[in-house]
């Protein structure tokens, strides 16, 4: 027998096509209600709470052009993101997140080189003359995105620094200083960065908290260091 629907979207968060519906509510304790997929891109939603609703699946190619999905992949999206029903309709609607849309205001202005900076008393290394922090960044996995539990090393896991002339990572086992002067190579790659120095053989891949704009801080801080040198 068919579950009667209601409907828990008018219009897909993802595509803005078709209607995303949910069986109504069983009156049997501790029971979700299924929520089916959207019938044009796929995506699939599951309730976190109340009025919450988390994004288990998507296919990026049915939705391209929307939300630009084969770019942002890069620097922040909204699989496995969970959101209020208000949220999800405002995204419906063309628009973004309040963590997104902050996202994005912040890296803007990060990258243009305007950067905080951050009080030096208690650092876990010691600056040079004239050296400042400008950000800080933690939980940041090195080479490896976040293990699955059980499987996590010390040197995976430390603190991210940028200052005004490198970039300091902070774990269990050291401390890691990389000077923007030494600097041969920084790009973004999907969920995080890459950082290459000279004469190094390898690039070193940095995995930051989603909806974090230290890459934006970082690329100001490069920015800043090459105008005044």
């Amino acid at each position: 027998m068919t579950e009667p629907t209601t409907v828990l979207f008018e219009k897909c968060p993802l595509c803005g096509q078709a209607k995303i519906t949910t069986e109504k509510r069983r009156r049997l304790p501790f029971v979700r209600p299924k929520i089916y997929s959207c019938r044009v891109c796929l995506a699939e939603f599951a309730a976190r709470g109340a009025d919450n609703y988390e994004l288990l699946f998507c296919d990026p190619p049915k939705i391209v052009g929307r939300h630009d999905c084969g770019e942002r992949v890069f620097r922040g999206c909204y699989l496995n993101a969970t959101l209020s029903k208000s949220e999800w309709k405002r995204i419906a609607e063309g628009g973004e997140s309040d963590t997104f849309s902050k996202f994005l205001e912040m890296s803007e202005k990060f990258r243009s080189g305007l950067l905080p900076t951050y009080p030096s008393e208690g650092l876990p290394f010691v600056l040079d003359e004239g050296e400042v922090v400008h950000y800080v960044s933690s939980p940041v996995y090195l080479n490896e995105q976040q293990p699955l539990r059980g499987k996590r090393r010390p040197s995976d896991k430390g603190d991210f620094f940028l200052t005004n002339r490198r970039i300091i990572f902070v774990r269990q086992i050291g401390v890691l200083s990389i000077s923007f002067e030494n600097l041969e190579q920084v790009e973004e790659s999907k969920l995080g960065f890459r950082v290459k120095e000279k004469e190094s053989f390898e690039p070193l891949y940095f995995f930051p908290p989603p909806y974090d704009p230290v890459f934006a801080a970082l690329m100001g801080a490069i920015h800043n260091f090459k105008s005044r040198n």
